[in-house]
């Protein structure tokens, strides 16, 4: 039998101020701080490179965000931010639990300063969604709603990709217009199968 994961476990950021970063999580998105830990004298694994590592969760799995910040010899404190477009990460990805939510972040987000990117809906996953900055200019994600893989293992036809103004986005009319896709397609595969 082939080995399969079961979900992506965390994500790992180096970042120049370990307690900004762990400010910026907890007070927009509401992870929580399990532990801070200083490799001090310990040179193996991580310790190698890495001063201190912070650990923040979402629930009750110990970590999803690991937060690493560098010894001096392997990354001064002057280095050079990442370039915007690097390979490397792209992007972080949050899914808020309610349109009402990603709406109260965003606006929180905005009203504190953050930098938005843009705000958008369509494409794959098809979720409606903004994007913005953390402290180190990472790119992350914000979203309600992504498409969900059927029986079939297809995903669905989405719309294109188009900027929006998510405290004006008709969410409702959203959910009632993916309904009536899935719908029409389940009739379509349904007449498919008895013809």
């Amino acid at each position: 039998m082939k080995p399969k994961v079961t979900r992506i476990g965390h994500v790992g950021l180096t970042v120049r101020d370990i307690d900004r970063t762990i400010a910026f999580y907890s007070t927009y998105l509401g992870m929580r701080l399990t532990e801070k830990f200083e490799y001090e004298e310990v040179r193996l694994g991580h310790g190698v490179a890495v001063q201190a590592g912070a650990f923040i969760r979402c629930d009750t799995t110990h970590h999803e965000l690991s937060i690493f910040k560098m010894r001096k010899e392997v990354l001064p404190d002057d280095a050079p931010a990442a370039p915007r477009y690097a390979y490397g990460l792209h992007h972080l990805a949050f899914e808020l639990s309610s349109p009402e939510d990603l709406k109260g972040l965003y606006v929180r987000m905005r009203d504190g300063g953050i930098e938005i990117v843009n705000c958008r809906k369509g494409g794959p996953g098809n979720q409606p969604r903004f994007y913005a900055r953390d402290p180190d200019g990472n790119l992350l994600e914000f979203y309600w709603g992504i498409d969900h893989i059927g029986w079939d293992g297809a995903s669905r036809p989405y719309d294109p990709i188009e900027e929006i103004d998510i405290l004006e986005f008709d969410f409702d009319a959203y959910v009632e217009t993916r309904q009536r896709d899935a719908d029409e397609a389940r009739k379509t595969l349904r007449s498919g199968v008895n013809a």
